[in-house]
């Protein structure tokens, strides 16, 4: 079969099946200097496969996606696919700028980066990935394909079914058109997003103009208008988040189905000290006074030597609205003491706390390997369209957001390519702040 060609359901389900072997077979072309050791530990019988590991079967997922195959999601959802297989094409430096920004930061991180960094939508949340707001118009956009009947995505799908050709348009209402002649007008996202935009905003402007005295009588604004003044406000407090999963259902942990809730996930793109101070430091390691149930976990000692590796340099992000009390968390790349690994494969790592500071103190880390949250997002659905689930490589999860050219947000869409990519370069041209690449 040749990538890029489009796979009947039939021929999909028995590709599915053969992924194990296929991916270990493409593991050892790819990696000739891991393939023998790979064998030696190998044993298999007639009956079994020596299946490839997690993060082999992420990077050979990337491999069929970006090559054109629709892979199925867990949960019957289906990856996106990128418009031609990826041997053909040159690497393209989406954020040339933020690369050397993080060549100065993580060399190491910086080369992994180079040497395949990638991301492709989801079929269905993936620990160690990433979720991603989608703004208003997006998210109404995807609600109205999807066949949402609620309000707002319900009169997106009347201005376009206005915007058809008037015999076009009679006949899909009589049914006697095909779902073929509407998908084909809204599956053009630059077209969709602008009419979803456009209705977002005259939506806004008609509750505003029932202002008097410069405050809106709630009595006065229907109950579709409040439901849009709730969408709006709900995509402005989370404008552009991208969130690292933590955790997810415990069969997406498994890998035993799909889920679209992340259950924990930190924010990644919202730092707010890039310094330690004495009561931010008690803040991370002990959370705060009022929030504990017993006696801090570390005491003065390890504060003041926590405060040597990290005062003068860190990387500390608010990570969510949720447990803004509670102790924080650090996320870094090292297998070290303590650390647990948030998912087979991802070489991503949480906590391992006196580890870290003491890798730090004797020169083994860079403060700048480390990220320091505060606080968490819980319970985070993307069944709404709101977030968008992102596999994802590495070097992407775990790079710095600190004084980014291209904020991460843009980064992360435009790696994944597609429709998401189209998304991001309509709200990058809305930047005035920022430079046009």
């Amino acid at each position: 079969m040749v990538l890029g060609e489009k796979v009947v359901p039939g021929a999909m389900a028995a590709l599915l099946a053969l992924l194990p072997a296929v991916a270990a077979a493409a593991f050892h072309t790819a990696h000739p200097h891991r393939a023998d050791a790979s064998r030696q530990q190998c044993h298999r019988t007639d009956l079994q496969l020596c299946a490839p590991s997690p993060s082999d079967w992420r990077e050979f997922r990337q491999r069929l996606v970006s090559g054109g195959i629709q892979v199925t999601g867990e949960d019957g959802g289906k990856e996106r696919t990128a418009e031609s297989p990826a041997s053909t094409k040159a690497r393209i430096a989406v954020a040339p700028q933020n690369e050397e920004l993080l060549k100065q930061q993580n060399e190491a991180l910086w080369t992994e980066y180079l040497e395949g960094a990638w991301a492709h939508e989801s079929g269905s949340i993936e620990v160690g990935g990433l979720i991603c707001r989608l703004p208003l118009p997006s998210q109404l956009m995807r609600q109205m394909r999807a066949g949402d009947s609620s309000y707002w995505p319900g009169k997106l799908r009347a201005i376009l079914l206005a915007e058809l050709p008037a015999e076009e348009a009679a006949a899909i209402s009589d049914g006697k058109g095909t779902p073929r002649l509407l998908e084909q007008w809204s599956s053009n996202t630059m077209y969709m997003h602008r009419l979803a935009e456009s209705l977002v905003t005259d939506g806004l402007q008609e509750v505003a103009s029932k202002a008097s005295g410069g405050r809106i009588q709630w009595d006065a604004v229907r109950v579709e208008q409040r439901e849009l003044l709730k969408l709006y406000r709900d995509a402005q407090d989370s404008w552009q988040e991208v969130a690292l999963v933590l955790r997810a259902d415990e069969g997406v942990a498994s890998g035993a189905e799909g889920s679209s809730v992340a259950s924990e996930a930190v924010v990644i793109n919202r730092p707010i000290a890039r310094s330690m101070s004495r009561q931010l430091a008690e803040l991370l390691l002990n959370g705060a006074d009022e929030a504990r149930d017993g006696p801090p976990q570390y005491d003065d000692a390890f504060v003041q030597r926590f405060l040597s590796a990290f005062a003068r340099e860190a990387a500390v992000y608010v990570g969510g609205p949720d447990l803004q009390e509670a102790a924080g968390l650090c996320v870094h790349g090292s297998e070290l003491p303590g650390a647990v690994e948030v998912a087979p494969g991802t070489r991503i790592f949480t906590g391992g706390v006196p580890a870290v500071v003491e890798a730090v103190l004797e020169g083994q880390l860079s403060p700048l390997d480390v990220r320091w949250f505060v606080g968490r997002r819980l319970s985070v659905s993307c069944a709404g369209s709101q977030w968008c689930p992102i596999a994802c490589s590495r070097p992407l999860a775990l790079k710095q957001c600190l004084g980014l050219p291209k904020p991460l947000w843009h980064e992360v869409l435009e790696t994944a390519g597609g429709e998401l990519a189209d998304i991001s370069r309509i709200e990058y041209l809305k930047r005035a702040d920022l430079q046009q690449e």
